[in-house]
């Protein structure tokens, strides 16, 4: 290589490297909607490192944006669910296009999610520990906008975009759980009521308490998983803590996570993960070969067409494979 050859690599690679830091360094800094949006806040009168807790509502299709402000948090928004995949009721199994319900609380390296069809997006981290116990298998289920879902919770595009901010804000500020609870309906006595032989009732027993806690008090409580279940401890401060255990119990932490800590105390978690990558397998086997079959138009002998119905098929286990595509 002779000098000038060598002083233009130097020069190309130094033009990279200033290129990807920059990339990175812009990412880090607010949007300018984040920025505008924290002037909201602050206007609003929430200052400083306010918490961040989101409630959904499947029946009433609302989700609200809680913030806290001293000891209680308020309602800072509302936002319509324009759709949601499925009907009342947990998610069970993959490809049952469920939304699922239940008590997620979102450590920070797994919230945001970030796709070509959806660039603001949130990640329900579907399964949590409760739902590995129970058996319930999914994956890639999101709070995202454009109003089409499968198995997902869809906003409009616009509010979105706000709500994709709002979390953005609480994580800059050193939020590290973001909590995020989905209920089939409403709590009262009228819901109640309508759904009293619903199939799932004795399931939305076990979220009632924290619904009815926190509209008494506006205070969240801790909410574990242990072994048996959901454990709720009212009289506790909000533990914003991953590596946070009690009896046994922890936060109801998506499986999949890292955030799931290895603690030779919670050998029965380390197990469970284990055990539910295989149930995970066979769901999604299942759902290929009993579920909805790809149309496929190419000869399956050609590699290209391979490659094809490989990447449909991944594209229906995400539940985003246009029903063009399927078989009638």
């Amino acid at each position: 290589m002779n000098r000038w050859s060598l002083k233009v690599t130097i020069l190309f690679s130094l033009f990279i490297a200033f290129f990807v830091s920059f990339g990175v360094h812009a990412e880090e800094l607010p949007r300018a909607s984040e920025m505008r949006e924290q002037e909201r806040l602050e206007a609003f009168g929430f200052k400083g490192s306010s918490r961040l807790y989101l409630r959904l509502f499947k029946q009433e299709k609302v989700l609200e944006v809680w913030l806290k402000s001293g000891a209680t948090y308020k309602l800072y928004k509302s936002f319509d669910i324009c759709k949601f995949s499925g009907k009342l009721g947990p998610k069970i199994a993959e490809g049952d296009k469920q939304a699922p319900e239940g008590f997620y609380h979102v450590p920070a390296a797994d919230v945001l999610w970030n796709s070509r069809k959806w660039p603001r997006a949130l990640n329900l981290a579907f399964p949590n520990i409760f739902d590995g116990l129970a058996k319930r298998t999914g994956s890639f289920l999101l709070i995202h906008g454009g109003c089409s879902s499968v198995g997902c919770y869809a906003l409009k595009n616009g509010p979105m975009s706000v709500l994709y901010d709002l979390v953005s804000i609480a994580l800059r500020k050193g939020q590290k759980l973001i909590p995020i609870h989905i209920f089939p309906f409403r709590f009262t006595k009228q819901n109640w009521q309508q759904h009293k032989d619903h199939k799932f009732n004795k399931f939305w027993q076990i979220l009632q308490p924290v619904y009815k806690g926190f509209n008494e008090k506006r205070t969240l409580p801790s909410i574990m998983v242990c072994q048996s279940g959901y454990q709720v401890y009212a009289s506790e401060a909000f533990v914003d803590d991953p590596n946070f255990v009690k009896q046994g119990c922890l936060q109801p932490l998506p499986l999949g996570s890292q955030a799931v800590p290895q603690l030779a105390s919670l050998s029965w978690v380390g197990k469970l993960k284990e055990k539910y990558k295989t149930l995970l397998k066979k769901s999604r086997r299942d759902v290929v070969q009993n579920g909805p079959q790809i149309r496929v138009r190419c000869n399956l002998r050609l590699p290209s067409c391979k490659r094809w119905l490989a990447l449909r098929k991944r594209m229906l286990k995400r539940g985003t494979l246009p029903k063009s595509l399927l078989r009638k």
